[in-house]
């Protein structure tokens, strides 16, 4: 800072006022502050303007993975809410794993971020007490935690189960295998795993087995080697529900390696609506639900809590479901 003040003539202090957009400097002086920190290439100290101002215009999100197209969709509609307010995203991943996302956690709050979103579900009881004592908004999204942290945006995950089975009992299959990245973090895939296994037993299926790997880094790898635990697991297997539409790509890559023919032998459905599955042969039925949406609700939930704040007002829980439909296509 002392370096801009030099150059651009003013002191130190003028400048960190111009940097807060302080009315005692003209627009003339601040414009010249700008302007020499644009040839300097200086960076603003964020955590000491955090410190002074009580404002860090960062929000952070932490969420399971973000090799899984369906995470970074939301990351997009929530990111393009808050550019428009000025404020910036600061995104970290748990890999499926609680304690990774503790860790991600702690590493944000030492941030002072203005918000904090997160994947419901379950945490640790030490994450639980860091988002209660954050003093700022939190919002969990994608799955509906059982204990809320504070507000709500999720996916009705268990209709999503149910839908799969329903188009797969519709097509006469009769024998189910449902896939999950993880059984840790992963609590979305336990959600439709749980809407499947209902749909099943209304139906008078034989309840489907459940796959789960450790929390996959590439899910159409995933998807294409668990098909060999999978047909020597259940060897008369005809339908196939995936945690997301990369699994579901890699399930049926595996399954023609080992011979079997989709839909023919074995329907899968796959889960987000990602446009690759609109172009495969055959071409993925999945359950879509709008994910940038999903992530612009996120970001309307924190501008109208950073409005209350400001107005001194009661901030209210907020909880939000949102919906899936069926996008019926040539695999199942």
């Amino acid at each position: 800072m002392a370096d801009v003040a030099k150059v651009a003539g003013v002191s130190a202090m003028t400048v960190s006022r111009a940097l807060r957009e302080d009315a005692s400097v003209s627009k003339a002086t601040r414009a010249r502050v700008l302007e020499v920190i644009d040839d300097l290439g200086y960076v603003p100290d964020q955590a000491a303007g955090a410190l002074s101002s009580g404002r860090s215009k960062l929000v952070g999100m932490i969420a399971p993975s973000f090799t899984s197209a369906m995470y970074g969709a939301v990351a997009r509609g929530l990111d393009a809410t808050l550019t428009k307010a000025g404020l910036q995203l600061f995104l970290g991943f748990a890999d499926f794993q609680e304690e990774r996302e503790e860790q991600a956690l702690e590493a944000l709050l030492r941030r002072r971020p203005e918000a904090v979103v997160l994947s419901g579900g379950r945490h640790t009881p030490k994450a639980m007490r860091m988002l209660a004592n954050a003093s700022v908004p939190v919002v969990e999204f994608f799955c509906a935690p059982v204990s809320p942290a504070h507000h709500v945006v999720a996916v009705d995950l268990r209709a999503a189960g149910r839908l799969a089975v329903e188009r797969l009992a519709a097509g006469g299959r009769r024998s189910l295998v449902v896939i999950g990245e993880s059984d840790g973090l992963d609590i979305a895939a336990q959600e439709r795993a749980i809407g499947a296994r209902e749909a099943a037993a209304e139906k008078g299926f034989r309840e489907p087995t459940a796959l789960y790997g450790a929390g996959a880094v590439a899910p159409i790898d995933f998807g294409a080697h668990i098909v060999g635990e999978m047909l020597a697991r259940r060897p008369d297997v005809d339908g196939v529900v995936c945690g997301n539409d990369g699994v579901a790509i890699g399930v049926i890559a595996g399954l023609r390696r080992h011979g079997r023919r989709v839909p023919d032998d074995v329907a899968v459905i796959g889960f987000g609506d990602h446009e690759v599955g609109r172009h495969l042969d055959p071409a993925l039925t999945t359950i879509g639900f709008n994910a940038p949406s999903l992530g612009v609700e996120v970001g309307k939930v924190l501008l109208s809590a950073f409005e209350a704040v400001r107005a001194g007002d009661e901030i209210k829980p907020y909880r939000l479901s949102i919906g899936v439909e069926l996008v019926g296509r040539d695999s199942a």
